[in-house]
């Protein structure tokens, strides 16, 4: 018999999944975090439960920046430690930089701060954001089912990624991985002590000129022209109301892996029963644009199958998604796999009610689970 605790997520995930269809034409509908956080009960809890908690940096690909300092800030003086000077120059969305520091059991943060400097610009940014800690200690007590281990987990670090022009994108990371939010922050201009305190006696033009030197040529371009943007990150955090189907019966026997352009990610169910997140993939509500994804079906003569997509085509597949958009903005997309009657092979198409668009450059894998 299910215990209290997850029949009260289950639920969660149904709410959640009614929320998200009934304003499938918008793109600031709720996210599953949201409402977890909107719907748990909240107490004093959030302000002195701890989790072992750790916080990795990360850059926009291409363009180097290095961390002066970084905190992640909750009650009572609590503090993560985010790396620092440290030159960074990609990883969106994962970060191969850590730190342990101090005790690992941590409040959950409801601030991080931030201090950066971006060698593309020449330029100091600083920013003290206000994270949502509601979001963040609902999806910590809520974790997901970890299949491969058979067992509760959670997740155990924060993401935080610095984008041109002073953006900032952080997550919570673990066996799955949701955006907390995209934030901003603003040029400062540190004093001559600051500035020693940070680089020494080097040379500021000396070191940019050398870092300038060895970006990729595209950004290079970018400032010469003085074309430097966020856009494409920007982009990147857009959704959409789509949803998966098939040209046959298929339906999913366990739960399904996905990874976004956005850097979120799902491998692991919420609870042991896979449906109402199944539920989430078959059912038009706002999700980012897919780039890679796993899925697990058995076909009406018994035998189970995998389809699988190494990688989504980035550029056919964003400008399809606009496009679809822009044609009937408040139609439902749907990513339709169409499947031979052998089951050896497999295409794509994204289409809505105005039009249909082969994803040719996309190709599906087709693997027998038997």
């Amino acid at each position: 018999m299910a215990s209290p605790s997850t029949l009260v997520i289950r639920f969660l995930l149904q709410l959640t999944l009614l929320l998200s269809v009934s304003a499938c034409g918008s793109h600031s509908s709720p996210s599953l975090a949201d409402s977890l956080a909107a719907h748990l009960p909240m107490s004093s809890a959030v302000q002195t439960d701890k989790f072992k908690l750790s916080a990795g940096p990360c850059a926009a690909d291409g363009y180097t920046v290095m961390i002066q300092s970084g905190s992640l800030r909750g009650a009572n003086g609590s503090s993560i430690a985010l790396p620092s000077g440290h030159v960074l120059d990609g990883n969106w969305g994962s970060s191969g930089t850590a730190w342990l520091v101090g005790n690992p059991m941590q409040r959950v943060p409801d601030h991080l701060h931030l201090l950066w400097f971006a060698y593309a610009e020449d330029k100091f940014y600083e920013g003290d954001f206000a994270l949502p800690q509601d979001k963040i200690y609902a999806l910590l007590k809520a974790g997901y089912w970890d299949t491969d281990k058979n067992e509760h987990g959670t997740y155990n670090e924060f993401i935080v990624c610095v984008l041109p022009k002073g953006g900032v994108v952080a997550w919570l990371q673990g066996g799955n991985q949701v955006v907390l939010g995209r934030f901003q922050g603003h040029e400062v201009f540190p004093s001559a002590e600051d500035y020693e305190r940070y680089y020494g006696t080097a040379n500021r033009a000396d070191f940019v000129r050398t870092r300038r030197a060895e970006m990729p040529a595209a950004v290079q371009q970018e400032i010469k022209a003085g074309t430097i943007s966020p856009k494409k990150w920007d982009e990147y955090l857009k959704t959409y109301p789509w949803h998966v189907a098939f040209n046959v019966p298929f339906p999913l026997y366990t739960s399904y892996n996905i990874h976004y352009v956005n850097e979120e990610y799902t491998n692991y169910p919420l609870t042991r029963d896979a449906t109402p997140y199944n539920q989430v993939l078959l059912t038009p509500t706002p999700k980012p644009i897919p780039s890679a994804c796993s899925f697990y079906g058995q076909a009406a003569h018994g035998s189970r199958y995998e389809l699988r997509v190494e990688a989504f085509d980035e550029a056919e597949t964003q400008a399809a998604f606009r496009t679809l958009q822009q044609l009937s903005p408040q139609s439902p997309i749907t990513l339709l796999f169409t499947l031979d009657k052998p089951f050896q092979k497999a295409a794509l198409t994204l289409q809505n009610e105005a039009k249909a668009i082969p994803l040719t450059k996309s190709p599906v894998e087709v693997f027998s689970m038997d």
